[in-house]
């Protein structure tokens, strides 16, 4: 079993699985095992690979990675993956640099969702932003998923990931107008958020599980 899998793949790509194997026990350098599947991209076995190297490398492992995942056959759910680290890491420009490549479709909008999704995160927690600042990068976010939800086939995913952060950015930030709330007061008289508009309002929430 052993020889056929050693046959059935290219010899860096059987490498390159030795050095994963090995990382369970000892620390293994995410560039080393890229390097060692450079020339077999269209061997079988590859995309395995180079998910663990986005998943385990740093900054300059996951740029190369963008250099070559293009040559990579059949590469859409790895694309998906990659672009979701680059987001889940911050690396904004390597993203967008990928948008700029990526064909229209599925995977261009999970992209340019997932850019959308950074900016509004990195909005939130840069404490050095003034209110000014901030309302602004929202508004980029707003942009983005505005020309997003024009698009054709988006799927339904999709579209409430999209529904979901633009209510999250146009009214659960600092700077934003807060959703209305109504309710009964402790005397039975009914309110609503809107009542106090220009005054300071302390809405302690709280529940049993």
């Amino acid at each position: 079993m052993t020889l056929l899998t050693r046959l059935a793949l290219g010899d860096g790509v059987a490498e390159a699985n030795k050095l994963i194997n090995q990382s369970r026990k000892n620390e293994v350098e995410a560039m080393a095992v890229l390097d060692l599947v450079v020339g077999d991209l269209k061997e079988e076995g590859v995309t395995k690979v180079i998910e663990w190297v986005i998943e385990n490398g740093y900054a300059q492992e996951r740029k190369k990675v963008g250099d070559l995942i293009w040559s990579i056959p059949e590469n859409d759910q790895l694309m998906v993956k990659y672009v979701k680290i680059l987001g889940f890491y911050g690396e904004r420009e390597q993203l967008e640099a990928v948008i700029k490549k990526l064909p229209s479709g599925n995977v261009h909008q999970r992209a340019k969702f997932r850019l959308a999704l950074l900016v509004a995160e990195d909005a939130q927690r840069d404490l050095t932003l003034t209110d000014t600042e901030r309302a602004k990068e929202n508004q980029t976010v707003v942009t983005i998923l505005d020309k997003l939800e024009k698009e054709d086939d988006l799927d339904e995913i999709l579209q409430r990931w999209i529904k979901d952060l633009r209510y999250k950015v146009t009214h659960l930030v600092v700077g934003c107008e807060a959703p209305e709330i109504e309710g009964l007061d402790q005397d039975g008289k009914r309110f609503r958020l809107s009542d106090y508009r220009g005054k300071v309002v302390l809405l302690p929430f709280w529940g049993i599980w």
